[in-house]
């Protein structure tokens, strides 16, 4: 058995590699144990790796330096692409007011940390206190951020990792607790929020819809569909049209004739446009007829998977002139458009499709169609992204005021340039896609690699500051940064803007960024608001986590 003792103990390549990997397995299981429906998660690797660093387990400094880094760089950019291309659009669809409500956790914790700083002993031990600022709110890319300015500074980075393990638990624990006070207080019933929930978006959501309009503007007839005005603009899609007992589906050189009945895809408002313009919408719609055309009309889903059509508009395909195939609806991100001419398709785009079959099957063939291209993820890309969002993170950005110049690190850069990245998908050749699987993958590696190596390099001497120093005090302190700002913005949402409990249950746990926090609050009724709220505020949240982190490091080590 010398050589198992040897291996874990000795100094070699192997003996890192078994370090890190045997902290991240242990870790792992660690946090998939659930204790009333709350478990660590990747956490987990984080108090393991405190344990076994405590024990004696070392890993070679500069090692175990490059593979945090690594590791940390893996989770942001992996966070970036995914959440890149809702980020604007879960602001506008769902509004500011989650954002500010999430905006002002994040400022009130940086102020009751200066207030720490200011009115307690914690000055003089600035990387603990940023530490358990990013433990209170479990906020890992803000420890790797803070780090990383501490690092630069020349300042030992392991006692932030110490900070952040003591604050952890009650950041966890806090969070819910919010949740709970503010059900009770508020006298809230989430079964009755979810209700409440459906009922108003169902009143204010605009989902495209579709209907069959009979032709009765004499205007009309003899001109082609594209020359109906303001079609193209509003991005309705003609995707039928009935002539006779025939139903077909048209091209924008279709000439309108007398009698002809339409079946149009879009928004409310412009499929009520075209209502005014074309005529009056049929109690039937055309779709529930049987035509007498020798070619019945199919619907079906199409994957955009390939590369050549990429970037080009969906009038440029002309899918109906060649191949007599409309496109109704495109499913990008979760998010829903209508297949105007002026949409250009991106990889992994659904494309709801009308037409023969004979016309569906050609137009998958040149669209791709291929399952098996979201499961070969493309690496050159990801390389690529990773070096510019390195790059982007080692820029210095001067900063009125600041006594250093700012940079966004190696946990702002990847995170900004995958946001980027994932919203423009396609530069060139290169396709910067990343399908979930691969993402979730890589984003969970990269995490565990992470605190496993934070913890490896905190618990050298987290129990002697644990049992030996301050600990509980630090864990007192860490207490009010995580309960003061959800509690205090958690009755500012309630009383002020009136948002939804369960909403504002996803939007406390967003601004937190906690899974645990999140699995509590989907617990409470069966409803989307909550992971709607968290989805709302995540990306801007994690955004601000970051350089909040990196900022308060810097101006408290001037000012100490």
């Amino acid at each position: 058995m010398t050589w198992l003792i040897d291996l874990f103990t000795k100094p070699s390549v192997g003996q890192q590699v078994v370090a890190i990997a045997f902290t991240a397995a242990i870790g792992l299981m660690l946090g998939k144990i659930k204790v009333k429906g709350i478990s660590l998660g990747g956490a987990g690797a984080l108090f393991v790796g405190i344990l076994f660093g405590h024990l004696g387990l070392r890993v070679e400094g500069n090692v175990l330096h490059f593979i945090q880094e690594f590791g940390l760089i893996l989770f942001v950019y992996t966070i970036g692409m995914q959440v890149g291309p809702g980020f604007m659009d879960s602001i506008r669809r769902h509004g500011l007011v989650l954002n500010v409500l999430s905006t002002g956790v994040v400022l009130l914790g940086v102020m009751v940390t200066l207030c720490l700083y200011f009115f307690t002993d914690m000055h003089n031990n600035v990387p603990v206190l940023v530490g358990m600022l990013c433990g209170a709110v479990t906020n890992t890319p803000s420890l790797g951020a803070a780090n990383s300015a501490f690092a630069a500074a020349g300042v030992d980075a392991s006692l932030t990792g110490i900070g952040y393990a003591v604050a952890y638990p009650f950041g966890v624990i806090g969070i819910i607790l919010v949740m709970i006070l503010a059900r009770l207080v508020f006298r809230q019933n989430p079964n009755q929020a979810a209700k409440d929930y459906a009922a108003d978006i169902a009143a204010n959501t605009s989902e495209i819809e579709s209907c069959s309009l009979m032709v009765e503007n004499r205007n009309l007839y003899g001109i082609q569909l594209k020359e109906i005005p303001d079609l193209i603009s509003s991005g309705v899609v003609i995707t039928r049209l009935m002539r006779g007992s025939d139903i077909f589906t048209p091209n924008g050189k279709t000439v309108i004739e007398e009698g002809d009945k339409v079946h149009i895809v879009g928004m409310p408002d412009a499929v009520a446009v075209m209502e005014k313009i074309i005529g009056k919408r049929l109690e039937k719609p055309i779709t529930q007829f049987a035509s007498d055309t020798a070619k019945p009309i199919q619907v079906k889903t199409i994957l955009v998977t390939n590369k050549k059509v990429l970037g080009r508009t969906i009038g440029s395909l002309a899918l109906a002139e060649r191949y007599g195939v409309n496109v109704s609806r495109v499913v990008r991100s979760g998010f829903k458009f209508t297949g105007r001419l002026d949409l250009r398709i991106k990889f992994a785009d659904k494309l709801m499709v009308v037409g023969p079959a004979e016309g569906i099957e050609a137009a998958a063939k040149e669209l791709g169609n291929s399952l098996t291209a979201l499961d070969h993820p493309e690496i050159l890309p990801a390389f690529l992204g990773i070096f510019l969002g390195v790059v982007v993170g080692s820029i210095p950005i001067a900063i009125p005021g600041m006594p250093t110049p700012l940079k966004l690190g190696l946990a702002g850069g990847p995170l900004i340039v995958a946001i980027l990245l994932s919203r423009k998908r396609k530069i060139g050749p290169l396709n910067f896609f990343m399908a979930s699987s691969a993402n979730l993958m890589l984003r969970e590696f990269g995490l565990t690699l992470f605190l496993s190596c934070v913890g490896l390099n905190a618990g050298i001497k987290f129990f002697d500051v644990l049992l030996n120093g301050d600990g509980f005090h630090y864990m007192a302190l860490a207490a009010l940064i995580t309960f003061l700002p959800l509690a205090i913005m958690a009755a500012i949402g309630h009383l002020v803007f009136k948002v939804n409990y369960l909403s504002l249950c996803g939007v406390l746990a967003g601004a937190t960024t906690d899974p645990p926090a999140l699995a509590f609050a989907n617990g409470q009724a069966d409803s989307e608001a909550v992971n709607i709220g968290y989805a709302s505020v995540y990306p801007l949240t994690m955004l601000l986590r970051i350089l909040s982190g990196q900022v308060l490091a810097i101006l408290l080590l001037q000012m100490a």
